[in-house]
């Protein structure tokens, strides 16, 4: 339980640095969340050429990074801390659905009366990482009053908990059994295709001025079927490679023929 005096901020030197630190373990926190959820899958599976977007790893740092310090400062602003708490948990669910509502494919309305629906709900859910950023604040202005290991333990302990919470990020990006299965098998005949061309590869467009040149792979969940991994093979060209594996339960994995498209 938090005592319910660390939720009142007693001066504005320490308003000024809860907010400081508050935004700081943000924006520590987006970074870590940035760097595993990039590089997650290419250190658990060393073996496969795993695809990584640059740009799309820089934008998603800053929107992470400064987006999660300004959000975990906000929790800060007031005198009162819970008043800066709730308002930190209803930022941080507003954004969570708007860009949930930008990326479906839903009506403008229909996404609005969603997003109007979930918004307390998620905001109830987000209160404790607000919550918990408050109070890691509140711990680096406690030590900032100390000395010696005293200080240097909380500093330690808060480090240990940012990283620990960025980190669990891996958890909801670590491709799954089925994804590692998929690429598994694009890779296997994308290696053999200048030995054994596979028949998904055979009237792929473009493919055979790209057969054996290097490649990086990523995957989605198909959206031809539910059961099914669509895996992209990028080329230095840029020349891509669309590969849909099929993977029903008890069967053997079946691959549609291949569709190559020109950068």
């Amino acid at each position: 339980m938090i005592n319910q005096d660390i939720l009142r901020i007693k001066s504005k030197p320490e308003k000024q640095q809860g907010i400081f630190f508050a935004a700081l373990s943000g924006f520590i926190a987006g970074t870590v969340v940035t760097v595993v959820s990039s590089f997650i899958n290419t250190w658990l599976f060393p073996d496969l050429p795993l695809y990584l977007n640059w740009r799309s790893i820089f934008l998603g740092w800053i929107l992470w990074s400064v987006w999660g310090g300004i959000l975990a400062g906000i929790t800060w602003l007031s005198s009162e801390g819970w008043k800066s708490i709730f308002l930190s948990a209803l930022c941080i669910s507003l954004t969570i659905l708007t860009i949930n509502s930008i990326q479906s494919s839903q009506s403008m309305m229909m996404s609005l009366v969603i997003l109007i629906g979930l918004l307390l709900p998620f905001t109830a859910m987000a209160s404790p990482l607000a919550l918990l950023f408050f109070w890691l604040a509140s711990r680096f202005v406690q030590a900032m009053s100390l000395k010696g290991w005293p200080r240097q333990k909380i500093f330690l302990v808060n480090f240990i908990i940012i990283l620990a919470l960025g980190s669990l990020s891996g958890l909801f990006v670590k491709m799954n059994a089925k994804a590692v299965q998929a690429v598994q098998i694009i890779h296997g005949i994308l290696q053999d295709a200048p030995v054994t061309l596979d028949r998904s590869l055979m009237k792929t467009e473009g493919f055979d001025n790209h057969m054996g040149q290097p490649y990086t792979l990523s995957q989605v969940p198909s959206s031809y079927s539910t059961v099914g991994v669509d895996v992209t093979a990028h080329y230095a060209d840029g020349y891509t490679l669309v590969c849909t594996v099929v993977l029903y339960p008890g069967s053997d994995p079946y691959i549609n023929p291949c569709k190559g498209a020109a950068p």
